[in-house]
C-alpha cells in the first residue's frame, strides 16, 4: 500500500487547491497505471478523509497549539490527514508509512513526525466534543457536517428526519447504469455483466437502469463502458428524462447540459439526437458533452456554447420540452461527492438561488404553448427548490404545475404533491428535487 501513498498526497493537495474529488480522481486514474488495489486505495482515502474533513482537522487542531492547519505547505496538511485517518480510523499505522510520509513532513518547532502523530492519538473523541453544548453542534461532529447545514435541515425537516439525512451522507450509495439503448440492447448487457460475475438488479420503476451490488472489475474498465453501450448514471437523474418525457420530433432544449447524462438519456428516449439543443456555457465542459455524445452515438444533437441566461438572444425556436437541469449547491450528494460540502459557504446560497431563477425565467420565454418544463436540482435546500418554483408561479400565472411522474421520490405537499423528492435513506440514490410545469399560451 505505501507505493500509493504519495498519489494519494499529491491527489488530496489537487482537491485541497480547488480541483472536485471527481476531476482529479479521473486524472490519476487515466494518468497513473494503476492496479486494482492501488485504484480502490486512491478512491478510499480520498473519499473518507473529505467525508470526515472537519472531523480528522479537529484531531490535527486539538493536538498541538503550535501551528495552523492553513498555514502549513498544502503536502504536509496532506499528509497530516492521511496519518490521523490512519491512526483514528484503522486504529494503526506501520513504520513503512510513517517514513513514505517523512519527505513531506516540515517540523513543528524541534518537534519529529512521530511526536506530533503521538499527540494526535492521544487527543479523544470525547475532547473533540468539549464545550459543544446545541445538537447542532455536536452533529456537526458526529455527521462531518458544517453546523449551517444542519440547522437548515432541522428547520426544513425537523431532527429526526434531518438525522436520517445526514447519517446517510456517511454511507455510499449504491452504483446504477444506464443500458445505452442507442448502442446497446438490454438483455445482451445483462448477460454481459453476469459473465463478468457482476451482481446486479434490474431497476423496474426505470427502464434499462441496473443497479449493480457488487462487481470484480471497475465498470469504468469494461468494454461495454469504453464503447458507450452503458452509462455510469444515478437513479434519480435517470428519473428526470422520464419525468420531462421526450418523444419523437418534438423540439427539445437541455439549458444546462453538460457533462451529458441526461441529454444521452433524452436522445436514447427520442430514438436520436435529433431536434435536441444542449447549451453549457464553460467551452471545457461543452467539449467534454460532446466528446461524450460521440462516444454515446448520439447524432444529429446541435450543441452550443453560450451563457443560457442570454439563450433568447440568439435562439428564437419555441420547444415543445424544456429540462433545466441548474447548477445547484450540490447538497443531495455529499455522499459521493463529500469534497462539496466544504467548498460551499453560507453566503454561496444566494448566489446560485439567484442563478437559478434567472435560467427558470429565461427558459420560460423558450417553452412553446401547451409545452412541459422540468427543472431539477440534485439539492436538498428548499430555497433552490420549493421556494424557486413557488415564487416563479406567482409571476408566471400562464404555467401551472402539473405531475412529476413517474413519481417514485416522495410527493412534495408544498407544491401539491405534484414535485418529488429523493433521499439517500429513503431511495437508495443521490438527494433531489424534480417539478414539471405545463405553460398555457405565450
Amino acid at each position: 500500500m505505501s507505493s500509493i501513498i504519495p498519489i494519494v498526497i499529491s491527489a488530496l493537495e489537487d482537491i485541497d487547491n480547488g480541483k472536485s474529488l471527481r476531476t482529479v480522481l479521473r486524472y490519476y486514474v487515466n494518468h497513473h497505471n494503476l492496479d486494482r488495489e492501488a485504484e480502490s486505495t486512491l478512491y478510499y482515502y480520498t473519499h473518507e478523509i473529505y467525508r470526515r474533513l472537519n472531523w480528522i482537522d479537529l484531531f490535527i487542531k486539538y493536538s498541538s497549539s503550535n501551528f495552523s492547519l492553513k498555514r502549513i505547505k498544502s503536502d504536509m496538511r496532506a499528509l497530516l490527514r492521511v496519518a490521523t485517518h490512519m491512526l483514528k480510523i484503522n486504529n494503526k499505522i506501520s513504520d513503512d508509512i510513517v517514513a513514505m510520509l517523512e519527505p513531506y513532513y516540515s517540523p513543528v518547532g524541534d518537534m519529529s513526525l512521530s511526536s506530533l502523530l503521538n499527540l494526535i492519538q492521544a487527543v479523544t473523541e470525547e475532547d473533540l466534543y468539549e464545550n459543544r453544548e446545541d445538537l447542532a453542534s455536536k452533529f456537526s461532529l458526529k455527521y462531518y457536517t458544517y453546523t449551517w447545514i444542519i440547522r437548515k435541515f432541522f428547520k426544513q425537516w425537523g431532527e429526526e428526519f434531518a438525522e436520517n439525512v445526514l447519517n446517510s451522507f456517511r454511507e455510499n450509495i449504491p452504483m446504477y447504469i444506464r443500458v445505452n439503448t442507442l448502442k446497446a440492447d438490454c438483455e445482451d448487457v445483462k448477460r454481459s455483466l453476469s459473465e463478468y460475475e457482476i451482481k446486479y438488479v434490474v431497476i423496474n420503476s426505470i427502464p434499462n437502469l441496473v443497479r449493480i451490488d457488487e462487481t470484480p472489475i471497475p465498470i469504468p474498465r469494461l468494454e461495454e463502458f469504453k464503447s458507450g453501450k452503458i452509462v455510469i448514471q444515478q437513479k434519480a437523474s435517470a428519473l428526470v428524462s422520464l419525468v420531462l418525457d421526450p418523444q419523437p420530433d418534438e423540439k427539445i432544449l437541455d439549458m444546462c447540459a453538460s457533462p451529458g447524462g441526461k441529454t444521452s438519456h433524452i436522445a436514447a428516449l427520442t430514438g436520436s439526437g435529433k431536434n435536441i439543443l444542449a447549451v453549457d456555457l464553460n467551452k471545457d465542459r461543452v467539449k467534454i458533452l460532446t466528446e461524450r455524445l460521440k462516444l454515446l452515438g448520439v447524432k444529429e444533437t446541435e450543441i452550443r456554447s453560450m451563457d443560457a441566461r442570454n439563450l433568447t438572444t440568439k435562439v428564437k425556436t419555441k420547444y415543445d420540452k424544456i429540462l433545466l437541469d441548474p447548477p445547484c449547491s450540490g447538497s443531495g450528494t455529499y455522499s459521493s461527492r463529500p469534497d462539496i460540502k466544504w467548498r460551499m459557504k453560507q453566503r454561496d446560497l444566494g448566489w446560485y438561488i439567484k442563478l437559478q431563477s434567472d435560467l427558470l425565467d429565461e427558459s420560460s420565454k423558450l417553452l412553446g404553448s401547451d409545452g412541459h418544463l422540468v427543472y431539477s436540482t440534485c439539492s436538498l435546500f428548499e430555497e433552490e427548490n420549493h421556494d424557486i418554483i413557488s415564487k416563479f408561479l406567482e409571476n408566471n400565472s400562464n404555467f401551472s404545475l402539473i405531475e412529476a411522474s413517474p413519481m417514485i421520490g416522495v410527493s412534495s405537499n408544498k407544491l401539491y404533491n405534484k414535485a418529488q423528492e429523493l433521499f439517500p435513506h429513503l431511495h437508495e440514490t443521490e438527494g433531489f428535487f424534480i417539478a414539471k410545469m405545463k405553460k398555457e399560451g405565450n
